[in-house]
């Protein structure tokens, strides 16, 4: 079950992709206000959200725009892409130039274009990017005691 304390591993090519074509026209701040909505409801103090369940989740959490949105991602991605962790999605598209903010609307752009294409050069940034994110992931799961019992040159 997802919580808003799990970590969820880094996305897929494919959902990268899936995650562009979806985005690929929708208003910037309204994707933006998302993620922060979902964010601040995860960061609450009330008890932990279980976001397993976009279906439920969705109609519950959120109204009007943003309620479209999350559907929108969710159901448009085959439910493959759980709206609660978008901000991951949009990090790599945004880190790889993947879609491009034109008057305030995501456009697909020629880096995007490449991707899709399965250009090598994206691909191989795409790949070192994704490597940085899962072992940031790894590091950021394990308990503090084997963060620890690893040591370093240094602890000798």
């Amino acid at each position: 079950m997802q919580k808003a304390d799990v970590v969820p591993s880094p996305p897929t090519y494919a959902e990268i992709g899936t995650a562009v074509r979806i985005l690929d026209g929708e208003p910037v701040q309204q994707v933006r206000h998302l993620m922060n909505t979902l964010f601040h409801h995860a960061g609450a103090a009330e008890p932990c959200h279980d976001w397993s369940d976009p279906d439920r989740w969705i109609d519950e959490r959120l109204t009007g725009e943003l309620r479209t949105l999350a559907s929108k991602v969710w159901n448009a991605s085959g439910k493959t892409i759980n709206p609660r962790f978008l901000y991951d999605h949009s990090t790599f598209i945004s880190r790889l130039r993947l879609l491009e903010p034109v008057g305030g609307i995501y456009r697909l752009g020629e880096r995007g274009r490449r991707f899709l294409a399965g250009d090598d050069a994206i691909l191989r940034e795409f790949v070192a990017l994704r490597s940085t994110k899962r072992g940031r992931a790894r590091q950021s799961s394990q308990p503090a005691s084997a963060k620890k019992s690893k040591g370093s040159p240094a602890d000798g």
